[in-house]
């Protein structure tokens, strides 16, 4: 048998093994589909208002349906039934299994659904590209979500992508969005990231520089004022947040008891990806070098996607050598057999 589907045979093992309790169903058969050069498999969040034609357009891409992928209950920040490998924390919510069977490298790509952050959170604590569209997959649903979040925002969640490279994000949004770049566009720029500010402009982006030092404390609707303030004056908004879901518990029912776990909530350091989903943003998340911090990628105009796909190639770390060694060989899984 080939390399190839040899490792893709072995992430089907590690997913039917399910060693982090993060995965629903699996679907062995998909291995079929997989050759030496085609084919990636696909996990899809446990929820109903993804839509199984979208689903089919995928696997028509050559994204293959791999698992359903666990959530976590009622949507909720974090999920207590999982736990994130790099922390040891609860895992951040709600599409927690999704991003997990990505990071564990059961699936290449995994859809999951943002209203507050869902898909967005979930990405940059375990250090992985996210991305959220308000159009994505969109055109398949009969009947559009409305829900309220628990701070009383009524909102309709987006479709979203995570994976482990940006190839994959790239190459689905260019099969259902006809994007012409826009030129010369201006960024507001987090002041947090002042060597990032540096490198966009050394490749002649023009950027300037935002207080954001109180999107961390701000509640929702404060952040909402913000985020559409920044969206009509710069073309790109980028904010750099985290580290998610490590000092703190960023969920609002927890949150909501006392001042204590206020601030519990809001060392759990999640700012601005509370709220792209509710201004209608499309954004992308882009994991730095640092655990569970990544930079927030926002606009409203499709033609600045093209500079999400080059800026975050300009701010990307790489691959962390050392969590690839330990969590990248599935070998290791089954040494001692199942």
């Amino acid at each position: 048998m080939a390399n190839r589907i040899k490792r893709y045979a072995k992430k089907t093992f590690l997913a039917l093994d399910n060693r982090y309790n993060s995965v629903k169903k699996v679907y062995p058969n998909s291995i079929d589909y997989i050759s030496e050069e085609n084919g990636f498999y696909l996990g899809v969040k446990e929820v109903r208002v993804i839509p199984e034609s979208f689903i089919t357009e995928l696997n028509q891409l050559g994204y293959i349906y791999h698992t359903v992928d666990k959530a976590s209950l009622s949507g909720r920040a974090i999920d207590l039934e999982l736990i994130n490998p790099l922390t040891g924390n609860y895992m951040t919510g709600s599409s927690s299994g999704t991003a997990l069977n990505v990071f564990l490298g059961i699936n290449d790509v995994g859809i999951g659904t943002d209203g507050g952050g869902s898909v967005l959170a979930p990405a940059i604590c375990l250090n992985l590209y996210g991305f959220i569209h308000p159009r994505l997959g969109k055109k398949h649903q009969v009947n559009e979500e409305l829900k309220v979040s628990t701070d009383g925002i009524p909102f309709s969640p987006s479709i979203g992508l995570i994976s482990k490279e940006l190839d994959h994000i790239t190459k689905i949004m260019t099969k259902f969005f006809e994007i012409s770049s826009l030129p010369n566009i201006s960024i507001g720029i987090d002041n947090k990231a002042l060597q990032e500010a540096a490198k966009l402009t050394e490749n002649e982006y023009r950027s300037t520089l935002i207080g954001m030092d109180d999107k961390y404390t701000k509640d929702r609707r404060g952040l909402i004022v913000d985020l559409e303030h920044y969206l009509s004056t710069f073309d790109l908004v980028i904010s750099k947040e985290g580290p998610v879901d490590l000092n703190g518990v960023g969920d609002s029912i927890y949150g909501h008891f006392s001042d204590f776990t206020k601030k519990k909530q809001n060392i759990a350091n999640k700012g601005f990806i509370r709220v792209a989903n509710m201004v209608g943003a499309i954004t992308l998340t882009v994991p730095s070098s640092d655990l569970s911090v990544g930079y927030v990628l926002m606009t409203k105009k499709e033609s600045v996607i093209p500079h999400f796909l080059i800026i975050g190639k300009l701010l990307s770390s790489g691959t962390d050598e050392l969590v690839n060694r330990y969590f990248g060989d599935l070998s290791k899984y089954f040494e001692l057999g199942i």
